[in-house]
């Protein structure tokens, strides 16, 4: 096979993808007008059109989309290949293409992922932040952390830890509003919710003693679709919110915030990495994984709240 048909098969496959030449041309460091002449001839050495082009986006052909699944599967094994041979000589280097939950990506991997770059310059760490569930083969995942939703036979399930889910506040605005001193506290008081994509859907509130867990549906002051934005409200004193525990661990740390209902608290959904059950993982890819592993487990540990003060009598 010639390199420049290898170029054009990589051009094609990041053309699917992407759905557009012009993203994939930026993303492969040419112009679109190179690719679309790339794909011209490459379609016209296989003899069969490969994409169909509308005014607004690039699908794949039935011939195409067969390809494509083809084109994945052997430059996957290239790339695997080329980073056995890496691994022989004890250099790590490749791309790895991660899909991880936005709030763990946000408060635990990105603090930490510029000192990992500076050890490991040669892997390429590609770190996609959603809270949709990735498809390892369309999105060419190597590895995702999720929260919660993990039951799938054909991944491996890596379990890092359960996160605490608490209520937290300004001191602020507790000095100002009072400290609730049961979730139907909550009634009388501001509180900040998390806003789903759903619009006829509503995020619970948790909580639990003496074994009966009971859920919530609160009436909030105001509510934002991304969990750093609703504890910087809480922080500024907007009201209550509830969230996991890694995630306020600094403003906790340093008195921005302050828990409430302690003993109302509950688990979260497990965190964990996944990844597909017959795939070789380069030594890249398991570098990069027991790191991420690592921080996350960590970041689970220091922000786990030590036992309320009135428990420790008991």
């Amino acid at each position: 096979m010639r390199i420049d048909q290898l170029a054009a098969m990589r051009l094609f496959v990041r053309i699917v993808e992407t759905g557009s030449f012009a993203k994939a041309a930026r993303a492969l460091g040419m112009s679109a007008s190179n690719a679309t002449e790339r794909m011209a001839k490459l379609e016209e050495a296989l003899g069969v059109r490969l994409l169909a082009r509308t005014t607004r986006a690039v699908a794949p052909t039935f011939a195409g989309a067969r390809y494509f699944e083809t084109c994945k599967r052997l430059l996957a094994e290239l790339d695997d290949v080329e980073a056995s041979l890496a691994d022989a000589r004890g250099t790590l280097a490749g791309r790895v293409r991660v899909s991880a939950n936005t709030a763990v990506a946000r408060s635990i991997l990105i603090p930490r992922l510029p000192a990992w770059a500076e050890r490991h310059p040669h892997i390429d760490v590609e770190l996609i932040m959603s809270d949709r569930r990735g498809d390892f083969v369309r999105d060419g995942l190597d590895f995702a952390v999720r929260i919660g939703g993990l039951e799938d036979q054909d991944l491996v399930f890596r379990p890092l830890g359960r996160p605490r889910r608490i209520t937290v506040a300004a001191p602020g605005y507790l000095a100002r509003m009072g400290r609730p001193q049961t979730p139907g506290d909550l009634s009388g008081h501001r509180l900040v919710d998390f806003l789903l994509a759903d619009p006829d859907e509503r995020l619970e509130w948790e909580f639990e003693q003496d074994g009966r867990t009971t859920t919530w549906h609160p009436r909030a002051a105001i509510a934002v679709g991304d969990a750093n934005a609703r504890l910087d409200l809480a922080i500024a004193g907007m009201g209550i919110a509830q969230t996991l525990c890694f995630l306020a661990a600094a403003p906790l740390r340093d008195n921005r915030l302050e828990r409430v209902l302690p003993q109302w608290e509950t688990a979260a959904p497990e965190v964990a990495i996944l990844y597909p059950r017959d795939r070789h993982l380069p030594a890249r890819t398991r570098a990069t994984m027991d790191a991420f592993a690592a921080w996350i487990t960590e970041a689970l540990d220091d922000a786990r709240p030590a036992p309320p003060a009135f428990a420790q009598g008991e």
